[in-house]
């Protein structure tokens, strides 16, 4: 052995060149490969596919040990890929619900309330029941919607019986869109219904279990607040309170969100950053006002303890949504730094909160709240590192004020630029438009909210057992009411809201892929990115999009053309219209039977354009002609076809639409269902009833509701 060996070699950089990538490259890039494996469970249709990922990810990690110098850095990111896929298998399989895959008309529903809340305004309620098990079936929780506000009585605690109509949760209205079957199998929901009549009270609410008694707290809070402030001012108050959206008018909700001031309604980093502060404040101001207690204790110790534990009971408080909690680690993550003296804040802080919610809850990844949540803090903490965040936030000593004011508020214009930035593109890809002046109407709606509002919302809180609360609901109503009005103007400017069609899945990916390499670089290298985000644009502009939209009951079809979205039949606008609109970027226009190159009866349309000929059936007869069948590229019938009806690439009728859900197509060729998306994916409408496949092939049995 050398000298040198017994002296111990240089240590080897992580990354192939210095000073092209970050020096905590790693702490960052392992919370991304544990994504990317979580996603690969997710993405990957086929069991065996996502074993292989598994696999991949550790052969990775025992490769890298295997070299004759061996790289930690493999080694780390290939556990934590598979780690990823391992996670996302075990919760799938740990919160497996037996589910109902028939629907029950006038089904008497008995059980004990877990979860209410408020739809449409308030003007409709949402209960999660649960029913216990007997000798058949399993217990179970089953949602239950009604068309009016309960009593207060039907709280959580509560027995109930109602009459409701139940069924499974509806498949996507077209692939790659919201799946209500794949949230409702994370969130343990059996099935889905609507109430029929009132429900009856059979017993009061009993003494629940902690989190259920902070959601019966979360409803006595709605009830006040309702009681004390008027309509709109109530409802934006319970949304910063205990995170309810549902008692906002739908009107308000969407204005909002053109202004681009949604975030500010969902209770997040924001919310607990100024709950946790304003908490750090006062207890470091009364500790120092006690002499006694200031020479014992450390008053920034007590603040930080007392400032966690507030964030942490707001984010309970406020349901527990993934961004709460991802704000509530953050917090907890700085008050130590803090006590310790490090840096409060960093983009390490956000990756291991990341990373922590990810473990709990993998599919969170797929969550449009988490991502938006997480992209905002990572570019404005990026932003803040850099040369230009730090010259405009940490003036130098002896500046003069005004030029420190002066900072301050180019501070507020560029980061709300940058947070603009990084958020219109996963809102376009994830809804399909955007709002053009947030940063004017955040601009304006940030302090009033985190200065005035949320202050105020404590005080009339503190205030309420004293009987003092209206005193201040008088302010903190013309506050909210200066909040919803800024939020309704500028959603009224012109082109408030950009709208694009359905962004690929591939850009989407690639675009993700350029934001976190962009994380990963340092200095000049992260010019590197920048090839990915015009690959990503790229795609976006230049895949095609889909042009022929089926149901997943093939009672309805919708043709796009640049005139606009065609229906094959009446409609009444609903949900999945919408969402079709939406995918289109396009409105509806004339029916498809009124296009040219359209020959339509009472039972059928055969449309023939751009070289394809579509034959879409209309109603269900029992008469088809062979002949005609012959002449077209794809059937649609929302009937069953008889065996000689084969057209000449593909048909979708009802017996088929069983087995793949909704169906988008572009061109004669190009065809995705729900079912290729979704794979043998416990909620796939391919998988068999009651079963899952393990990532070793075998058949796992969950359950089904027989009644």
């Amino acid at each position: 052995m050398t000298a040198q060996n017994m002296a111990g070699a240089p240590a080897r950089p992580l990354w192939p060149s210095a000073g092209i990538a970050r020096a905590d490259w790693l702490f960052l890039a392992a919370p991304m490969a544990l994504g990317t494996g979580i996603w690969l469970w997710f993405a990957l249709p086929a069991a065996p596919m996502r074993a292989g990922a598994l696999l991949a990810g550790l052969l990775l990690a025992l490769a890298s040990l295997a070299l004759r110098r061996p790289r930690p850095a493999l080694t780390i990111l290939g556990l934590a890929l598979a780690l990823g896929v391992a996670a996302a298998e075990y919760r799938a399989l740990s919160v497996a619900p037996p589910r109902l895959y028939h629907r029950l008309t006038a089904f008497p529903v008995t059980g004990e309330i877990i979860a209410r809340e408020a739809r449409n305004g308030g003007a409709a309620t949402r209960l999660i029941v649960r029913r216990p098990g007997n000798g058949t079936d399993a217990p179970h929780k089953v949602r239950i919607t009604f068309d009016t506000r309960l009593p207060p009585a039907f709280r959580p605690g509560a027995t109930i019986r109602v009459v409701a109509t139940l069924g499974p949760f509806p498949q996507p209205v077209l692939p790659g869109a919201h799946d209500p079957a794949r949230a409702s199998w994370f969130e343990g929901l059996a099935a889905t219904g609507h109430a029929m009549a009132a429900p009856q009270l059979l017993a009061p609410a009993h003494r629940p279990p902690l989190l259920a008694r902070l959601d019966g707290l979360r409803q006595r809070l709605t009830a006040f607040i309702r009681q004390t402030l008027p309509s709109d001012p109530g409802g934006l108050a319970i949304a910063l309170t205990v995170g309810d959206q549902g008692e906002i008018r739908p009107e308000l909700a969407e204005a909002m969100r053109i202004a681009g001031l949604a975030h500010i309604l969902t209770v997040s980093g924001f919310h607990i950053a100024v709950v946790v502060g304003g908490t750090l404040l006062m207890v470091r101001r009364l500790v120092g006002l006690w002499p006694w207690l200031a020479l014992r204790l450390s008053g920034r110790t007590l603040g930080a303890i007392a400032a966690g534990l507030a964030g942490s009971f707001y984010a309970l408080l406020s349901g527990a949504e993934v961004p709460a909690i991802r704000a509530a680690i953050m917090a907890w993550a700085v008050m130590l730094a803090l006590t310790s003296g490090r840096q409060a804040i960093s983009l390490r802080l956000l990756a291991m909160a990341a990373a922590i919610i990810l473990l709990a809850r993998p599919e969170a990844l797929l969550s449009p709240g988490f991502q938006l949540s997480f992209a905002a803090v990572a570019a404005l903490v990026a932003f803040a590192e850099s040369r230009a965040g730090q010259w405009l936030t940490r003036p130098a000593p002896g500046t003069p004020a005004l030029h420190r004011a002066g900072r301050y508020l180019l501070a507020l214009i560029v980061t709300g630029l940058v947070a603009e930035l990084v958020l219109s593109p996963i809102a376009l890809a994830h809804f399909g438009r955007a709002g053009l002046y947030g940063v004017a109407a955040n601009m304006l709606a940030i302090p009033l909210t985190s200065l005035v509002i949320m202050p105020l919302i404590g005080l009339f809180l503190l205030a309420s057992p004293f009987g003092l609360a209206p005193l201040v609901a008088v302010p903190l109503g013309w506050a909210l009411s200066l909040l919803a009005g800024i939020g309704e103007q500028v959603s009224g400017w012109p082109h408030a809201a950009v709208a694009i069609s359905a962004v690929p899945p591939m850009a989407y990916a690639s675009g993700m892929a350029a934001a976190l390499l962009a994380l990963l670089l340092a200095g000049r290298a992260r010019l590197l990115a920048l090839p990915v985000i015009a690959a990503a644009l790229l795609l976006a502009i230049f895949l095609p999009r889909p042009d022929l939209f089926v149901s997943a009951d093939a009672r309805q079809v919708a043709l796009v053309t640049a005139d606009g979205l065609h229906a094959l039949r009446p409609h009444r606008r609903g949900f999945q219209w919408r969402a079709w609109e939406q995918a289109s970027n396009r409105r509806e226009s004339v029916g498809l039977a009124h296009l040219p190159g359209s020959r339509c009866t009472a039972s059928y349309c055969l449309h023939h354009a751009d070289g394809r000929t579509l034959l879409l059936f209309r109603t269900n007869t029992h008469i088809v002609p062979s002949a005609l069948c012959a002449t077209a590229d794809i059937i649609v019938a929302p009937m069953p076809l008889p065996p000689a009806c084969q057209p000449r690439r593909a048909r979708f009728d009802s017996t088929a639409l069983v087995g793949s859900g909704a169906v988008a197509i572009q061109g004669a060729h190009h065809i995705r269902t729900s079912a290729d998306i979704a794979g043998d994916h416990p909620w796939s409408p391919s998988a068999l009833p009651g079963t899952r496949i393990s990532l070793l092939g075998t058949r796992e049995w969950t359950g089904v509701i027989s009644e």
